[in-house]
């Protein structure tokens, strides 16, 4: 528990030279983290900030798994949005090319072939990679066990009764893990939704999760302090304002762009105006 709790002092796992990149000090923290968790099948939330490298943090803990003497070939699975596919492929490509990459989605792989049985073709592959979407649509997918399922901006299973949650959800794998930079979006219940995939049971049932919390609420000091305690062993989370973390970070500049209308645009903007005056009238 003090190893999950402070990271920084846990023994140093490295990828080596198959990683073409350098980690950042809490960079290698958080991948000596998550391969803790991993290496006792506990589920694991990776929370750091947008843009403080939580694919590279995975990709290094995949090197490192894959590394290990006496390694049993075990697939792993990445579900992100359809949007972010292309991304994954990029940066294993520039900090990973050792790891075999397969993308099982229709940009990717003909939609007849994901149907079929694909087993031949994610056969050889260390990663797989898939939508959200695609997890009801590739029956290979749900009935692979795997080594790990990664889920990238988690918050997509925030709400348990959606069908994409249920597909997440009923997938077979050793160990767990989540990245998103906001693990509370809405509602504590988006939390709990989450952890229901990590590590299920561990924050009870829904219903008894909404009890709890509305127990909590009702403290007149520090309300939540039982759910951070019991939830801190699991989750990481860095903030780019903590100069600890990182500190040659510039601060956000925001620059502001006008962008009038032309005078057709402005001419057809008001004449929907007046148009929608009359009908008011």
């Amino acid at each position: 528990l003090a190893g999950l709790r402070h990271p920084d002092g846990l023994a140093r796992v490295d990828p080596g030279k198959l990683l073409r990149g350098t980690l950042r000090p809490y960079q290698q923290a958080g991948m000596q983290w998550l391969y803790l968790l991993t290496r006792l099948r506990l589920g694991a939330c990776l929370a750091d900030d947008m843009g403080l490298g939580k694919t590279i943090q995975v990709l290094s803990l995949l090197l490192v798994l894959k590394a290990e003497p006496g390694h049993t070939r075990k697939q792993c699975l990445v579900v992100a949005p359809a949007s972010l596919l292309a991304n994954w492929a990029a940066e294993i490509a520039r900090f990973s090319p050792n790891l075999k990459a397969v993308v099982a989605h229709p940009s990717a792989m003909p939609a007849e072939q994901l149907k079929s049985d694909c087993a031949e073709t994610l056969a050889d592959a260390d990663l797989v990679i898939t939508s959200y979407g695609s997890l009801a649509r590739v029956p290979r997918l749900a009935s692979t066990p795997w080594r790990l399922v990664i889920l990238d901006e988690a918050q997509a299973i925030k709400n348990p009764a959606a069908q994409q949650t249920k597909a997440v959800k009923a997938l077979k794998a050793d160990t767990r893990i989540a990245l998103t930079g906001t693990p509370i979006e809405n509602r504590l219940g988006d939390l709990w939704s989450i952890f229901d995939f990590l590590n299920p049971g561990l924050l009870g049932s829904s219903k008894q999760f909404s009890g709890f919390v509305k127990n909590l609420a009702e403290r007149p000091q520090n309300p939540y302090g039982p759910l951070r305690d019991l939830v801190r062993p699991y989750i990481l989370r860095r903030l780019k304002t903590d100069k600890s973390i990182i500190a040659d970070l510039p601060d956000k500049t925001e620059v502001k762009t006008f962008c009038p209308l032309s005078r057709k645009q402005a001419a057809l903007y008001q004449q929907a105006v007046d148009d929608l005056s009359q009908q008011l009238e």
